[in-house]
């Protein structure tokens, strides 16, 4: 007898995650492969069908014990039409059906929904955002992702773009973003965006303990290595952590000023920094946010890490199938 399982999957331009979820938000079993991004899309796909099947062989499952998959994608999608429209991250996924083909190579019903707005739907079930009615979660990665929560509900907006609020501008002539614009939040709170702004400044003279690693392209700057020299009290390092925390205050403050949310919660690697991007951030939100004086304003650290996006793609099936829990 098993419980009715979700299949939840979270594809990153490195990673692809795989899970099994039951209807409780229990993580029965995960499994991460390698994306090879750079290859055809439907030879992905394959590995994700073969990855699917090795997980529930793990777990003496066979089809009959899965209501579906929830796929969790980046980039420009049609949910409506299963249908991946264009990915920076997935250079071969160009106007790919791919829920259709997911479906034909597993026999299951496929849910499509975006990366960042898979983590929001995790979290708001599972994670910092329990209780919470109105949210948005941001994930400050290689990129900057973020997903909305209006009562209760993903906000997907008219074209499935809603949450890009990692291409909104910062700085109208400020760094060059992947976007092909210039600057956007991400290109300054991503840890891509860090690293950019800590070599910048070392090259124009800031006394680090990080300038060891300029010039040295077997060992590269990274964000870990600045919050780590942070930890370890160096002044760049720390600037540079409580100048993300404002850049990342000021787009907060606007969606608050704008949305009147009950919660912010912020994930990603970048957040594995903690109370040094977390305190500064919320310091400055409470200068910049209207309602300041008046309500409190709840910023929280993501509480599922590397799980969000597979418990939220998981749930995704629940919602959308209105499977209620039942044995079999």
């Amino acid at each position: 007898m098993h419980t009715k399982l979700a299949i939840g999957i979270d594809v990153g331009g490195t990673n692809i995650r795989i899970a099994l979820v039951d209807v409780s938000g229990a993580l029965v079993g995960i499994l991460k492969q390698p994306t090879h991004a750079d290859r055809e899309i439907h030879h992905i796909l394959g590995d994700i069908a073969q990855g699917i099947g090795k997980l529930m062989s793990m777990h003496n499952l066979s089809r009959q014990n899965v209501c579906g998959i929830g796929l969790g994608a980046p980039g420009f999608l049609s949910i409506q039409a299963g249908v991946i429209r264009y990915c920076p991250n997935l250079p071969t996924a160009r106007e790919v059906p791919v829920v259709s083909l997911l479906q034909r190579l597993t026999d299951l019903p496929v849910c499509l929904e975006n990366d960042a707005n898979a983590a929001a739907i995790g979290e708001h079930w599972m994670g910092a955002g329990q209780g919470s009615r109105n949210l948005l979660c941001i994930t400050l990665g290689t990129g900057v992702g973020s997903g909305f929560i209006f009562n209760d509900r993903v906000w997907h907006g008219s074209n499935d773009l809603a949450g890009e609020l990692g291409h909104t501008t910062l700085f109208p002539e400020g760094l060059s973003c992947k976007c092909g614009r210039r600057g956007c939040l991400e290109a300054y709170v991503s840890a891509t965006g860090i690293v950019t702004r800590t070599e910048l400044a070392l090259k124009a003279g800031s006394d680090s303990s990080l300038a060891d690693f300029l010039n040295k392209p077997n060992n590269p700057l990274s964000a870990l290595a600045v919050y780590e020299h942070a930890e370890r009290g160096d002044r760049l390092a720390r600037e540079i952590f409580e100048e993300t925390g404002s850049y990342l205050a000021i787009a907060l403050a606007n969606v608050l000023n704008l949305l009147d949310l009950e919660t912010i919660i912020i994930g990603g690697q970048v957040a594995h920094a903690g109370e040094l991007l977390i305190r500064p951030t919320i310091h400055a939100v409470a200068q910049r946010a209207l309602r300041a004086p008046y309500y409190p304003i709840r910023i929280l650290q993501a509480q599922l890490g590397d799980h969000a996006g597979v418990m939220g793609a998981a749930k995704t099936v629940f919602d959308r199938t209105s499977y209620q829990a039942s044995s079999i």
